[in-house]
Formats: structure tokens, C-alpha cells, sequence
């Protein structure tokens, strides 16, 4: 269908006032993202408070959302979008407090360690060493530990699909319950019809993700390592349900759909919803679409945690 008349003013109004990514320092280029991301509205939420987790090698900043007063909430920990190079806490503050609404769960915003400065794997081993914690200590966010899924998107979703196979691999307990996908990346992807098609001018470009990978990835070998690519895994069985979420005018679509055949194949019980006349990063514009993808993530995960719609 055609693109979002919606979508198409919000990029119109986005081109006139943020730069190519690469024209401009990128810590310019950050702060001008973050600026225009957090003009959003902010939901009010039962309480918000920031915490430092203890890594393995770094100090991990994270926030905490909690919906309202109680206890035993399930617990979303989510993993920011920005190519591994933007975004922060702070950027994703709107949508989180969304996110803690809907689901009406904890959610943990985890500020992992971007690159440039922080090359692969530090946004890897930073998003597992989260995981484990939360796992670990989830009464101390007013949460059941029993109750941990993982999100993410574009690259916190890569994360959180990545952390959902590592979490098996390495026999975390409690097991993650499930693992929302939203507009992931899983492993770099030349040739797909999306990609040809849709990496200029809608939202996500061509260019930028050369930036990212380059600024992200220690080689080229390093695109072939699972952690990176783990659409590349051969064993995805015994892997958390999924909610995998892609959009039509996404250069990423075809990659994260094409995962989620893959678990489906290998036995995990797996949703794929395609939002029509959007680009990538839809669910954080001010359109309708963000709406209902928030609400469908909620009723996703109330019934996850709570067995409720």
C-alpha cells in the first residue's frame, strides 16, 4: 500500500530539521537525535528511577519503569535502537513509559556502551550482562524473575534476539519467558527486495547503515559472528516465543522476517505482524501506527506474564 500519508509528513518535517548523519561530528549528530526523540510526549508512570548494574566489563546506566504500586510485575528489558552508534535512556524515555503503560510491567531501559568508542561485542556482552542481573535481582524492581522477557529495536532488537540465544546456550535460570523483535536487524543483507528497494529516503538509509557497521564492527569478519548476525545461527530451537514486528517500507523487513520463519521452522511459537504504509522506526513517531503497535506489544505480554489481554 502506499506510504502513510502520516509517515510521509513526519519525514518531511524530520529532513528539514536534522542533517544527514554523516554530513555533520556525530556527537553533534547524537545530541540533535536525542533533542528531537525526547520533544515527544512523556506518559506519566508510577515511578522512574535510574540504576547502575555491575558488568563484566563496564558499568552498566539503566532506567527503571514501574507501572504502578505492587509487586511480582513481569519484567521487559529493552535494548535501545541507533544503528549501535545512537540512542540512549534518554532518547527512549517516551516509548518506555508507553511500553511499562501497556504491558503493564516493569520495563528496564539498559544504556549499553555505544559505538564508535565501544566496538563489538561491548553492546553484546553489555545487554547480556543485563539480562543475567535482572534475572538475578528482579525483586529489587518490583519484579518476578519468573516473568523476564526481552525487546528491542533495529539493534536493540538485534540484542535482544542475540541475548535470547545466548541466554540458552548458557543455561540462564529462570529461562526468558519471551522476546519482542521490533524492526530488528539480524545480519547484513546486500541483495533482499527491501533493501534495494526502500534504503533511501524512507527513514533508514542505505548509507547510514554502512556507518553504523563500520563504526560498530572491529572487521568485516566480525558480520559473520553470531552475535552479530544471528540469522546466521544454525540451532534456533528451545528459544523463547517471539513477536516479531517489521514494516512494509523497511530496508530491514525481509532480513527479520525471513528470522522469524527460521524459529518458527525450528519450533518456537512465533508472530510475525507486518505494519503496512510505515517505515523502520514507525513505532516512535507521533502517527496512530506507533499506537497500535505499543497496544499490540501489550497485549502480547499481559498475556505472557499475566495470562490477560
Amino acid at each position: 500500500m502506499p506510504l502513510d500519508p502520516t509517515v510521509r509528513k513526519f519525514l518531511e518535517e524530520l529532513n528539514k530539521v536534522m542533517p544527514q548523519m554523516t554530513k555533520i561530528p556525530l556527537n553533534e549528530f547524537r545530541k540533535m537525535f536525542r533533542e528531537f526523540f525526547t520533544s515527544q510526549p512523556r506518559r506519566p508512570i508510577h515511578k522512574v528511577y535510574d540504576i547502575t548494574i555491575p558488568g563484566t566489563e563496564a558499568k552498566i546506566p539503566a532506567r527503571v519503569y514501574v507501572p504502578r504500586e505492587g509487586n511480582d510485575f513481569g519484567v521487559l528489558v529493552y535494548f535501545h535502537g541507533g544503528g549501535f552508534v545512537l540512542g540512549d535512556v534518554e532518547t527512549y524515555d517516551p516509548l518506555c513509559r508507553e511500553l511499562a503503560a501497556a504491558c503493564d510491567c516493569v520495563v528496564v531501559s539498559v544504556d549499553y556502551r555505544l559505538a564508535p568508542e565501544y566496538k563489538f561485542p561491548a553492546a553484546v556482552i553489555d545487554a547480556f550482562d543485563s539480562t543475567k542481573w535482572v534475572l538475578e535481582h528482579a525483586r529489587e524492581v518490583n519484579g518476578d524473575p519468573e516473568k523476564v522477557a526481552v525487546g528491542g529495536d533495529s539493534a536493540g532488537g538485534n540484542l535482544a534476539a542475540v541475548v535470547a540465544i545466548m541466554a540458552r546456550d548458557q543455561g540462564l535460570r529462570p529461562t526468558l519467558k519471551y522476546q519482542v523483535l521490533i524492526n530488528p536487524f539480524v545480519g547484513i543483507d546486500l541483495a533482499s527486495y527491501t533493501m534495494r528497494e526502500y534504503s533511501t529516503g524512507l527513514f533508514l538509509e542505505r548509507e547510514a547503515m554502512a556507518f553504523f557497521n563500520k563504526a560498530y564492527l572491529r572487521s568485516p569478519a566480525d558480520a559473520f559472528d553470531p552475535r552479530f548476525s544471528p540469522i546466521l545461527v544454525d540451532n534456533l530451537s528451545n528459544l523463547p516465543p517471539a513477536l516479531v514486528i517489521t514494516s512494509e517500507y523497511d530496508p530491514l523487513r525481509d532480513s527479520a522476517e525471513t528470522y522469524a520463519t527460521k524459529l518458527a521452522e525450528a519450533g518456537v511459537p512465533t508472530v510475525v505482524v507486518r505494519f503496512n504504509g510505515v517505515t523502520h522506526g514507525f513505532y516512535g513517531f507521533p502517527i496512530p501506527h506507533a499506537k497500535t503497535v505499543i497496544g499490540l506489544i501489550g497485549s502480547a505480554l499481559r498475556q505472557v506474564f499475566y495470562n490477560k489481554y
